[in-house]
């Protein structure tokens, strides 16, 4: 089945709470940022995992859908390293954040344009 969501919570106020305790011991925003991010990032995967089956049929992840996921990284990373070489930007984790979203957005708009199978009729 999974992991309950009861676990999921109990999980999540584990993050809460050492992110807590590495902002009072670091005092570094960006440190405490990250500790979030990678930990609230380690619990989606967990839980993820654990509910694959349910995962990959509400995100119709199979053969059409590992390809279009593969097919939208590529396409990410030679937009970003484009728009590196363009404007000279050093800093990838912008420009790759950056990518991501613009990627994305044009990803989802081809997405709600094309036109769905009928399945049902009336």
């Amino acid at each position: 089945m999974g992991l309950s969501y009861a676990n999921v919570q109990r999980m999540l106020i584990v993050v809460a709470v050492i992110t807590t305790i590495t902002a009072a011991v670091t005092r570094e925003a960006f440190t405490t940022a990250w500790t979030a991010i990678a930990l609230s990032s380690i619990v989606g995967f967990v839980w993820t995992v654990s509910n694959r089956e349910a995962t990959f049929k509400h995100l119709g992840i199979n053969s059409y859908g590992f390809l279009n996921s593969l097919s939208f990284i590529i396409v990410t990373i030679i937009f970003a390293e484009w728009c590196m070489t363009m404007w000279g930007n050093d800093s990838r984790i912008e420009t790759y954040g950056l990518s991501l979203v613009t990627i994305a957005i044009f990803w989802w708009s081809i997405e709600m344009m094309e036109p769905k199978p009928i399945t049902d009729y009336d």
